[in-house]
This record gives structure tokens, C-alpha cells and sequence, in this order.
């Protein structure tokens, strides 16, 4: 009787150990965090009826996923990383996709895809660095230039290819940086149409946002050598960091939702277009080829960049 006893009280404990593992592992609350960089994160307006390119892609998320808390959290560019960094339950809807997790971030499937960056700096200095360093931009050589200023905000970060460049060519060094943390996109762009450097890297459609809809509206593009084909695929990433299987557990529900409803959707589809189709004429092919078709066996995915060390887009 007493082994019977005993069965039954090590069954019990072993039940009641799984439940509590279970519940412990169940993702309860999600904070989505967002930086002031447009135009990625955008209020809603007229001209913006869904916000930035990751706004609507998370209001989707949280309605799809109502049986978890959200709270959305917009914080300087750095502080993402440090939240990411720390094991917060929080995840950032505008990272760059990689096939497997970093020590800061887990990554969910790919949500959409970016154009190559590009050189951004005003119409006079694209003449004179055209004519200096060719078009498509030698990019080295632009940046050993000591007669051109290079700029960006202190927290951005590029492809592993472009940061290796700045690295070599010790440009970060002698770089001018932004600590701005209020809209550290136009703040960059403002030096620029001020003359306090004359270019700085992103994608296009970052200019062509500050045309269209900023006062701001004398900066143009222009492409690097040799990176043309260096499409960016963009992803939810969640800290890696977080307790109790966080990360893979939040995104095996993110997967779900975004494969079921939300990348399919022409709402979605729409929200991304209205800033990158002005600057990726081939965006519906991309995005049908690499978002709609990603687990596709006959997908030919082209060169796509994956940057390790970035906490954003």
C-alpha cells in the first residue's frame, strides 16, 4: 500500500511540476518596443493612414495574438538594444532577418524587404562625389575622402559588408555622429541640408520620405558599387535573453499569425508599399518571391545582407 502510495504521490509531483513549467513558459505579456525614426514608426495621418512601415505590422500582431498583454514603449535607438540586451519580454518589429538568433535577439520569419542602402546627401554634393568616386559609389574611396564629412546617428549600424568598410577605412573615427534620441532620422538628414556633413548611408526611401513630407526636402540618392543587389530582409526580433523560452515561444505565435494572415494580406502589403515603392519599383516581386514564398523550395533568394550587431532596421 505504501508503494502504491508512494507511486501515486511522485505522479502527482511530476503533474504538478509540468503544469507549472507549462504555465511558466506561456507568454503573457509582450512589450513592442519603437524608436522616433521615421519612417519606420509614424502616427497615423492623412498621408500615413497606417503609420510607419512597422506600425501596422504590429498593431496586426496584437490583434491576432488577444490572449496576450501588449504594451508598446518608444525608446532612443540605443535603448532598444539595452532592452533587448537585458531579457526584457520585449520585442522589436524592425530588424533585420537572420536564420539563426544572435545573444541579443531570436528572429521571426521574414515581414517584408528593403532595398540596398545607398549614399543620401544633397543634390550639389552628389554631383562632386559622382564626379570624384563614379556612380555607382566607390565607396572606399568616398570614405577616405577627407574633402566630403561622413555622418549618422551615434546608434545606427549597417550590413556586415558596410561596417567593415567604415572600419577599415577608420570613417567611424572621423565620422560626425548624432546623439539626438528625438526623430534621430531627421536629425541626420537636418545636418545634412544644413552643411554640417555632407552624407551619410541608408536606404532610399528614407530620403524619399523627408521629400515628400518634410520640409527637409534636399537630400537625394545615390547607389554604392557593388551592393546593388544587396536586398534586406526585415523581421520581428524578441531578446534572447528573456526568461523561460520568451523569445521562441512568443515567436512560434508570431510565426503563426504571420503566415496565416497578416503577409498575405493586401492591407499589409499596402502598408509597406506606400513608402518603398517610389524607391524599389520591384518591390511586389520581391516580397512575393522572398516574404509570400520564403519556405518555398524553388524560391531563389538573391544576395540578402544580415547584420549581427544591429538593435533596428
Amino acid at each position: 500500500m505504501r508503494n502504491v502510495y508512494y507511486i501515486v504521490t511522485l505522479f502527482t509531483v511530476f503533474l504538478s511540476t509540468n503544469i507549472q513549467a507549462n504555465n511558466t513558459d506561456e507568454v503573457t505579456h509582450i512589450t513592442w518596443l519603437q524608436s522616433d525614426t521615421p519612417p519606420f514608426h509614424l502616427p497615423k495621418t492623412e498621408d500615413a493612414p497606417t503609420g510607419g512601415l512597422c506600425d501596422y505590422l504590429v498593431e496586426q500582431l496584437i490583434n491576432e495574438l488577444p490572449n496576450i498583454t501588449h504594451t508598446r514603449l518608444i525608446v532612443p535607438q540605443k535603448r532598444i538594444g539595452k532592452y533587448l540586451d537585458e531579457g526584457q519580454t520585449a520585442c522589436f518589429p524592425c530588424m533585420i532577418h537572420r536564420q539563426k538568433k544572435t545573444t541579443r535577439a531570436t528572429y521571426s520569419i521574414p515581414t517584408t524587404v528593403y532595398p540596398p542602402f545607398a549614399i543620401i546627401t544633397t543634390e550639389q554634393n552628389a554631383t562632386l562625389i559622382s564626379q570624384r568616386h563614379s556612380s555607382p559609389v566607390n565607396l572606399v574611396k568616398l570614405l577616405t575622402d577627407d574633402n566630403f564629412v561622413f555622418g549618422q546617428s551615434a546608434a545606427r549600424k549597417f550590413t556586415p559588408a558596410l561596417n567593415t568598410i567604415t572600419r577599415n577605412t577608420k570613417s567611424y573615427e572621423n565620422a560626425s555622429l548624432s546623439w539626438n534620441s528625438d526623430n534621430e532620422s531627421s536629425a541626420v538628414i537636418n545636418r545634412i541640408n544644413h552643411g554640417y556633413i555632407d552624407y551619410t548611408i541608408d536606404y532610399p526611401f528614407l530620403a524619399d520620405y523627408f521629400n515628400r513630407f518634410t520640409p527637409l526636402t534636399n537630400v537625394v540618392t545615390l547607389p554604392i558599387t557593388n551592393h546593388q543587389d544587396n536586398l534586406v530582409l526585415g523581421a520581428v526580433g524578441c531578446s534572447s535573453h528573456a526568461a523561460n523560452n520568451f523569445a521562441d515561444n512568443a515567436l512560434r505565435q508570431i510565426n503563426q499569425v504571420l503566415q496565416q494572415s497578416i503577409l498575405s494580406s493586401e492591407q499589409y502589403q499596402i502598408s509597406q508599399r506606400q513608402w518603398l515603392a517610389a524607391t524599389f519599383p520591384d518591390f511586389n516581386m520581391h516580397y512575393q518571391q522572398l516574404i509570400l514564398n520564403f519556405n518555398s523550395p524553388t524560391s531563389v533568394v538573391p544576395a540578402i545582407v544580415q547584420n549581427p550587431d544591429k538593435a533596428e532596421r
